[in-house]
This record gives C-alpha cells, structure tokens and sequence, in this order.
C-alpha cells in the first residue's frame, strides 16, 4: 500500500528491438535491496526472443551410383 512501482525496460527493448528482438516475460526474483532512502529494490529476470529467420530451403541432390 502507497508504494510506487518502477520499471525502465523502453531503453533497453528500443535497442534490442532494433535486431529483432522481442520481450516475452519479466520474472521477479526473492532478492530485495534496501538503500538509504528506504527505497526497496529488486532483481528481475527478463526474456526476450526473436523469430527464427526463415532457412533457404537446400536443394539435396540425389546420388545415382552406376553398378
């Protein structure tokens, strides 16, 4: 109650999102941090992804043996 909440992450998705990638999920993690101030912070794990490129499909040429 009467706390603020808050997280940056436009930086770091404006330059990844450059590349292709994507965030998928933000996982909290038990570890809290208490500065000074009485300000909480925590760590957070985030996932992003990128879609698979599309592979040029290789052409397999067939081996004909002559016996």
């Amino acid at each position: 109650q009467g706390a603020d909440v808050q997280a940056d992450y436009v930086p770091l998705l404006n330059s990844l999102a450059a590349y292709g990638w994507q965030l998928t999920c933000v996982l909290p993690t038990p570890v809290v941090k208490t500065c000074r101030e009485g300000n909480l912070s925590t760590k957070q794990i985030v996932f992003l992804q990128r879609p698979s490129l599309p592979q040029k499909a290789k052409k397999k040429e067939s081996k004909v043996s002559n016996l």
